[in-house]
């Protein structure tokens, strides 16, 4: 039975972390695709909805917070499970990113084991 990989889409504008969880997650039975900006992201999803957004919040231009909050306008995106991965350490922020709806709210620096395994329980692959 040939069954279709779960698709991440991750937002991060640091190139190396992009391709370094990129590259785990593709390990471990995910397609990610990797952008650095939230423009572009925003202009992908509407091609193809992923299965879960990964993305930081500070970013250039159009911000993580501002990006979760457009692509939940997005008819396609109003349930895909999204995770913020940041370096942004601020106990009001992760509040208020639950409060509208994130799945997770992780921090910089992080746990790979707890990162798949969040990934893992919100979308198995």
């Amino acid at each position: 039975m040939d069954r279709k990989k779960k698709t991440i889409l991750f937002l991060e504008d640091e190139e190396e972390l992009l391709l370094t969880v990129g590259t785990l997650l593709d390990d471990q039975g995910y397609e990610v695709t990797g952008i650095v900006s939230a423009e572009e992201a925003l202009r992908v999803i509407k091609d193809s909805t992923p299965d879960l957004i990964l993305a930081d919040i500070k970013l250039p231009g159009l911000d993580g917070l501002d990006f979760y909050k457009e692509i939940r306008n997005l008819e396609q995106c109003r349930t895909t499970p999204f995770v913020f991965l940041t370096a942004f350490n601020n106990l009001q922020a992760a509040r208020e990113a639950k409060r509208q709806g994130a799945a997770e709210y992780i921090t910089k620096p992080f746990d790979f084991e707890y990162l798949v395994s969040r990934v893992r329980a919100l979308v198995p692959p």
